[in-house]
């Protein structure tokens, strides 16, 4: 019972917040009882565990200034942020080294833990359910569920430190001993086990494909409001082959150990996520189709997209690459010119005008568009070019421009594979800044240093109290056998 009543320690509001709420008065049928949290794993237990999960999950985007995405996106070169009440913004990101003590050195490594220990503590429930209550196909969709949240979790750990090494987390919840680092190639590794064992539970849950769903009963409407219902099994198992092939698309180009067989298995796996339509086939419509989170600023949750704030503004870099005739231009508007600490923007992201629109805008935890440019990207990696042209062109041409025709080399489709991602998930993710490193193109002379400190910084570094509790910096090596 310790174990499972550890569910919501860290977090109880955010369990209370994944439903989505539109007045500021909160229904008392929105919060967890003291049965959901005590004894056998109930239908009321399972679901107040599950939208948890979800809630947690969404917590890593919250904040204005967040390190996911905000922080990481200066690093990547696509945004500045310039308070005159914080230099660290542009003195730990653009002018010089990220300080393990500070927020812009430690982000972004808790609301991934507390995603984890949420998930561990749906998983250890399960095994003890309220005798009668669920079949064990419902059980084993309940850990697909979240194993895959889970995993992602994990590998937005490994976006952000790369090749810092992440913490491979206890599968007990209860325990607060730090687990051990594991070095990028394992936690990617690791991941991509943890799917695929999520996609077997799943598969067993899905016992009437195309109509059996989750077994609770509370999602959020970002789950069911764009374009494809994810509390269908089927469709949830195919948000969980689309993060696999993403992982195995990175694991295929990790510097530490490429492994380019694993190309053709992520384009497999994405073609899975994109139900199965060729190249060049999935039609501009679907695009948008996919999990998101919504966010609701106002009321009880207070939990706003991160992107609205006055003091941030594109790197002038984006609009300068920007090709003539791209309807993506759109994305980014003229602002007051803001300036400070040697750096200087007057223009910003559309996203990132503060208003009620844009802190209630929902963002994509993964959709088509993001899928076939990924898939172009392995079939650059497995040199399908002609595949990759039409997946590519798929998505430039539904924005005005021009379709590809061919590549001179693998650099070249590097290239324009690059360009597209950048302006068609432009205020979604960390996509760019994984890109950039993955094809060591964070440096000059891609880039100008912004600042004579300037050291091009690729990751963040292990948070000071992780890295006290395991003895000091010293003791930071991760594991990698």
């Amino acid at each position: 019972m310790r174990k499972y009543t550890y569910a919501l320690a860290a977090g109880l509001v955010l369990a209370a917040g994944c439903k989505d709420i539109t007045s500021t008065e909160v229904n008392p049928v929105d919060l967890p009882t003291a049965e959901a949290l005590t004894g056998a794993l109930t239908r009321v237990g399972l679901n107040t565990l599950a939208t948890g999960i979800l809630a947690a999950d969404r917590a890593t985007w919250a904040g204005v200034g967040s390190t996911y995405p905000i922080l990481a996106n200066i690093y990547a070169r696509d945004i500045i942020r310039i308070d005159v009440n914080e230099p660290r913004y542009v003195n730990e990101t653009l002018n010089g080294a990220p300080d393990p003590g500070s927020f812009a050195g430690s982000g972004g490594w808790t609301p991934n833990y507390t995603t984890i220990r949420a998930a561990n503590t749906l998983l250890q429930a399960s095994e003890r359910p309220d005798p009668g209550v669920f079949t064990e196909a419902e059980l084993s969709a309940a850990r697909g569920f979240a194993r895959t949240m889970k995993a992602l979790a994990y590998y937005r750990a490994i976006e952000l430190r790369d090749t810092i090494g992440v913490a491979l987390q206890l599968d007990d919840p209860g325990p607060v001993t730090p687990g051990p680092l594991i070095c990028k190639t394992n936690g990617l590794a690791y991941v991509a086990a943890l799917l695929d064992s999520a996609n077997t539970d799943l598969v067993a849950g899905n016992t009437t494909p195309g109509t059996t769903r989750l077994p609770w009963t509370s999602f959020p409407t970002g789950m069911t409001a764009f374009g494809r219902n994810y509390t269908l099994i089927s469709n949830f198992i195919l948000f969980n082959r689309g993060i696999k092939g993403k992982v195995d698309l990175y694991r295929g180009l990790d510097h530490q150990a490429p492994n380019p067989a694993l190309f053709t298995q992520a384009i497999t796996e994405l073609t899975q996520a994109l139900g199965g339509t060729a190249a060049g086939a999935v039609p501009s419509s679907r695009f948008q189709t996919g999990i998101y989170h919504v966010f609701v600023p106002a009321g009880s949750e207070g939990t706003a997209n991160p992107y609205p704030d006055i003091r941030i503004g594109i790197n002038p870099n984006v609009t300068a690459e920007l090709q003539a005739g791209d309807a993506r231009a759109s994305k980014f508007v003229a602002r007051t010119t803001l300036s400070g600490f040697g750096v200087s923007v007057n223009r910003t992201y559309v996203g990132s005008v503060n208003n009620a629109t844009n802190q209630a805008r929902p963002i994509a935890l993964l959709r088509d568009e993001e899928l076939v440019l990924l898939r172009a990207q392995a079939y650059i990696e497995a040199n399908q070019f002609a595949n990759a042209i039409l997946d590519l062109n798929s998505v430039r041409t539904s924005y005005g421009l021009t379709g590809y025709t061919s590549f001179a080399d693998k650099e070249a489709a590097r290239t324009a594979l690059l360009y597209e991602k950048r302006y068609s998930l432009f205020g979604e993710g960390v996509q760019r800044l994984v890109d950039l490193r993955a094809y060591g193109r964070l440096k000059e002379p891609f880039f100008t240093k912004a600042l004579p400190g300037d050291i091009f910084n690729t990751a963040f570094p292990i948070p000071k109290p992780e890295a006290d509790a395991r003895g000091g910096v010293g003791n930071l090596t991760p594991t990698c056998s």
